[in-house]
């Protein structure tokens, strides 16, 4: 999925909290954030094949608010390189930036033939042919 990890959600009307790193904040809270986050990134860590992650902040219709997304990312950024750049190191990227990195490993990525119509996320609602290897016949 493309959605923001779990908790880390910081568009507009989201119930997940702020990044903040300034410990004179009544409110800070970056160290518990940032174990919450290193649990995911290690979670997700063990399904990789690479040391490289792609991680995905969004979903659909998100950045209603862009620049508070923005700001939360640049504080979790900073702070997880300046405290956990010894397991991790945050930065923003771009999709082809990230195959052009993994491509550096010279791995036999696993392909698939199927075609993977139709696909369902809800019962009774097919996305028909939004997802198709074959295009021409829908």
């Amino acid at each position: 999925m493309y959605r923001s990890p779990p908790g880390f959600n910081f568009d507009e009307g989201s119930t997940d909290p702020e990044w903040i790193n300034d410990q004179r904040s009544r409110g800070y809270n970056a160290p518990s954030r940032a174990k919450s986050l290193l649990n995911h990134l290690r979670d997700k860590a063990s399904k990789y094949r690479t040391n490289d992650l792609l991680v995905l902040f969004g979903d659909d219709f998100a950045y209603s608010h862009a620049s508070l997304n923005y700001e939360n990312m640049d504080r979790m950024i900073e702070y997880m390189n300046e405290h956990h750049s010894d397991e991790f190191v945050l930065q923003y990227s771009t999709p082809s930036d990230y195959i052009d990195k993994i491509k550096e490993y010279d791995i036999e990525w696993p392909t698939t033939k199927d075609d993977l119509y139709p696909y369902h996320d809800f019962r009774s609602s097919y996305w028909s042919g939004f997802y198709t290897s074959r295009p021409l016949l829908k």
